[in-house]
């Protein structure tokens, strides 16, 4: 009896600790203090080499769109809409987050899609750097300047609004990077998570740019409803956010080349009218040029 005692008192306890080092370590995360904090021009240089610009034809200054990839890393979809950006007449950036980090894809579906690592708030530092590359291009008019998203993506252009709003660094910086979001004229967002540790469901915050949003009905992945939910109240408080809900796809459906084993299905004619409002998006709010 004494033993089946000691024993279960001896499993409390090592339950005990384990639990409060797991609670420590997500404290620590939720805090951004799970990185060594760094310069941005450090970062600026991590990131950089793995950026991917598709030009216009023409010697530019072109306005620019930077792509923000979902969980699963830079796909075929992200070079699709690279394609009809420059196809419009705008640059198209591709910031690939996970190779700089030596995430594949593998890697990706079993970390970053499960929230085992690359948190928004350390992605938008990302962000920053890639908004930097871009305003020193002279292809681009640093005036003219939109941010799209997917998925992780969205999540990731919405932490990074909350964070600059609060005067908060990115995780694994260590100040607010420099120049903000100046020249951000517009952000597209298709199917973004706004659940869990989004920043943009437990702050207020303006954003820099009106949003144009694209939602999953009863998205299994990232919720609608909390997209939406966020959405109204940002909307209720003065922003310029609008956005609409396709029924009968799936989270990804405008993805052509999922993982065997996924549920998620591509749908074509879904993907044909997001990428239209994509374009329209950019048309509207980048051009003409400013006089």
């Amino acid at each position: 009896m004494q033993t089946a005692l000691l024993f279960a008192a001896v499993l409390i306890g090592a339950l005990a600790v384990f639990a409060g080092a797991v609670a420590f370590r997500l404290w620590r995360r939720f805090q951004g203090r799970h990185l060594r904090r760094g310069a941005f021009e450090a970062h600026r240089a991590l990131i950089e080499p793995h950026l991917k610009t598709r030009y216009p034809p023409g010697p530019g200054p072109f306005p620019a769109v930077l792509l923000f990839h979902g969980c699963g890393g830079v796909r075929r979809i992200m070079h699709a809409y690279a394609d009809a950006a420059a196809k419009a007449g705008v640059a198209a950036i591709i910031v690939d987050s996970h190779t700089p980090r030596g995430i594949d894809y593998e890697a990706a579906l079993a970390q970053v899609c499960t929230g085992r690592r690359l948190w928004a708030r350390e992605r938008a530092a990302d962000l920053h750097a890639a908004l930097a590359v871009a305003r020193d291009d002279p292809r681009i008019d640093e005036t003219r300047l939109a941010l799209a998203g997917w998925s992780h993506g969205g999540w990731t252009i919405l932490d990074a609004f909350a964070l600059q709003a609060s005067g908060e660094a990115p995780d694994g910086l260590d100040e607010p990077p420099p120049d903000g979001f100046r020249g951000l004229k517009a952000v597209f967002l298709v199917y973004p998570y706004v659940s869990g540790p989004a920043l943009a469901r437990r702050r207020d915050f303006t954003p820099p740019a009106p949003i144009e949003a694209v939602l999953v009905e009863e998205d299994a992945m990232a919720s609608d409803a909390d997209a939406a939910e966020v959405f109204a109240r940002l909307k209720k408080q003065g922003a310029a956010v609008s956005w609409s809900t396709l029924g009968g796809v799936t989270h990804g459906f405008d993805e052509p080349d999922h993982h065997p084993e996924s549920k998620l299905l591509y749908d074509a004619e879904a993907t044909a009218r997001t990428r239209a409002d994509f374009v329209d998006m950019l048309q509207r709010r980048l051009h003409p040029a400013p006089v």
